[in-house]
């Protein structure tokens, strides 16, 4: 199970000792050469080398923006990071930059350091020492790709974060069975967090990392049919691995989100057909009516300031995206295109609103600036659904369901290219990304 990092503690130290301009990639872009890398890694115990030169690999080229160069074309071995490259034997196998580390073992511990070359202008340009477990050598793996990532393309790093979603398990006679899971983003160390007595929908993270809120429903089969008998809101609890009731409220209850200050869950309830977005005060209990009317609001989400809400509706007689203040006031419409729009979700760095676009073109993943301009699509596919974002705003993961009804999770860039699938034990859909990595 799942639980916070209470005794390891991680000691990241002169990151990025910075030398000269070197940034590389630009991220937002088309199409592009990838930047070559070669990895140099020393291990003098021998035992762990291939496994970290594997995450590290699989992390950089898993964005399409980096090509690893073969370790058999190098040159020259470095036997730790006090070794000094000879350039010009990297410029022979067409490294653009190199990363030479070291792993060090001491009975459970175990450290980490690396110096990040650029091989054209023949000098270091950034510096990492990590230590931890030897049980965590994953995540150290993750955090030194986050560093040569963030180094070489001026983003975040992302690679030791996590992702919620729902698994899904099919039974005889049209019977499902629905379970929150866990796993690192690259589909390591998964864990389920529920049974399955109950059905479960859209986990979200808390901005904290602590715990996640999600959709809970009890439902029986008549006729063929699923009737949904109640539903509720609970949040789960890393650090006593716990769920809890938030609130029963009369009607349905869907799509259940924090507030960026992590104080308010904000999320739409339906009663007698038309569906209004609330929010609710996790210390106070209150709950505030955002939008009236007969029509559907629903799947609201804050901007990263908490000052706006973006949400999708029917009121304007075709299910649209709109935004308004986050008191409920000053509602404004943000999409015109043809097609409904569902699933609206704001980008960590405010500058993108990701959504599910469908209609009789198909199904699609998209992209909107928040005043509505430069709409554009990433992603198609039949059941294409369900977008969230990576932390630094710049790849969004999503649900597809193909014409044989297995549903997967993959992921796009924000230039719409490179799309590649995240394996899962079973069918999986409403991927959550977490926003920092802060679990064990």
């Amino acid at each position: 199970m799942i639980k916070y990092i209470k005794t390891i503690v991680f000691v990241l130290c002169a990151l990025f000792e910075f030398r000269g301009e070197t940034v590389v990639v630009d991220i937002t872009k088309g199409v592009m050469k990838p930047v070559n890398i070669a990895l140099n890694l020393y291990d003098a115990a021998n035992t762990l080398e291939a496994n970290f030169l594997a995450v590290i690999s699989n992390d950089l080229q898993g964005t399409f923006l980096f090509r690893v160069i073969p370790q058999g074309a190098a040159m020259q071995q470095l036997r730790g990071i006090n070794k000094k490259p000879t350039y010009s034997l990297w410029k022979l196998i067409n490294a653009q930059y190199l990363m030479n580390a070291e792993l060090k073992i001491n009975g459970d511990s175990l450290s980490v350091s690396l110096v990040l070359y650029d091989v054209l202008s023949e000098a270091p340009v950034g510096t990492l020492s990590a230590s931890g477990s030897i049980k965590e050598w994953r995540k150290l793996a993750h955090i030194m790709a986050n560093n040569i990532y963030e180094r070489i393309t001026g983003e975040v790093g992302y690679f030791d974060t996590k992702i919620l979603y729902v698994a899904l398990q099919k039974q005889p006679r049209g019977g499902k069975i629905y379970r929150l899971a866990i796993m690192d983003q690259d589909g390591y160390d998964h864990k389920y967090l529920t049974n399955g007595s109950t059905t479960v929908l859209t986990p979200r993270f808390s901005p904290t990392g602590k715990e996640f809120s999600y959709f809970a429903y009890r439902e029986k089969i008549l006729n063929g049919r699923r009737i949904p008998l109640s539903a509720s809101v609970y949040r789960y609890d890393f650090s006593t691995k716990t769920t809890k009731l938030i609130a029963n409220f009369k009607g349905m209850t869907y799509a259940p989100r924090y507030s960026p200050d992590g104080n308010f869950l904000i999320f739409s309830l339906s009663n007698r057909g038309s569906s209004s977005i609330y929010t609710f005060d996790l210390v106070t209990k209150r709950l505030t009516r955002l939008t009236k009317g007969r029509c559907i609001d629903t799947s609201p989400c804050y901007s990263p300031d908490g000052k706006h809400i973006v949400f999708n509706s029917d009121r304007g007689g075709t299910q649209q995206l709109y935004i308004m203040d986050a008191d409920g006031s000053n509602v404004r419409r943000l999409s015109f295109s043809a097609g409904r729009y569902a699933t609206p979700v704001w980008s960590p760095r405010g500058d993108w609103i990701a959504f599910t676009k469908f209609g009789r073109s198909g199904f699609y993943i998209g992209i909107i600036h928040p005043d509505g301009t430069d709409e554009r699509m990433l992603a198609s596919g039949y059941l294409v659904e369900g977008p969230t974002w990576s932390p630094n705003g710049r790849v969004i993961m999503f649900s597809h369901q193909d014409f044989a009804r297995r549903e997967k999770i993959f992921s796009v860039d924000v230039t719409g290219y490179n799309k590649h699938e995240i394996a899962t034990p079973h069918n999986a859909i409403d991927p959550e990304w977490s926003a920092k990595s802060r679990f064990q």
